[in-house]
């Protein structure tokens, strides 16, 4: 199966979201969309180098028109996932907002009719997570945050609780490609 992979600015699930596709990447090939700000929260979170083994886009390195985007409605990809998806980036998949890097995609993948599955960072009323140093701590999601995501699954979406989720759901969703 042909996956791409946003990363996107959040550091809770973000060394999960990590192992998942070192895992993946053994049966499948996957190319990573890297926001600017996911650059920046893996390098707090020592796992950019990980990350950069990957066939990589870089936020940092496209233009304002996001050319790799284009790469969805050529079908490129059979599945777009963003693991970990912040609150921000959610709400503008949900508004149609695409003026970042992940945005856009999602965007495009929409359009393109590419399944999108997202695991995002505000789930639940009270998510506990860690710092990079390991100290931890709770965020409480605003309501709007958690109608953002009921908001996605009833336009087809898969909304997933944990990166760990993945694989299992394309198995059980997309089959074996």
């Amino acid at each position: 199966m042909r996956i791409a992979w946003g990363i996107s600015g959040a550091g809770h699930l973000l060394l999960e979201s990590v192992e998942v596709l070192e895992k993946l990447r053994e049966r499948h090939e996957i190319k990573i969309f890297l926001s600017s700000a996911g650059e920046e929260v893996a390098r707090m979170y020592g796992v950019l180098e990980r990350i950069g083994s990957f066939p990589l886009v870089r936020e940092s390195k496209q233009g304002h028109s996001f050319p790799s985007c284009g790469s969805f409605n050529l079908g490129k990809f059979d599945v777009f996932v963003i693991s970990p998806a912040t609150s921000n980036t959610v709400a503008k998949i949900r508004l149609g907002i695409a003026d970042s890097l992940l945005s856009c995609c999602a965007s495009q993948a929409l359009k393109s009719r590419v399944p999108l599955m997202i695991v995002p960072t505000d789930s639940k009323p009270v998510v506990e997570t860690k710092a990079p140093n390991g100290e931890t701590f709770k965020i409480y999601p605003r309501k709007i945050d958690l109608e953002h995501l009921e908001a996605l699954r009833e336009e087809g979406v898969l909304v997933l609780e944990h990166p760990y989720d993945v694989e299992k759901a394309l198995e059980q969703f997309y089959g074996h490609r």
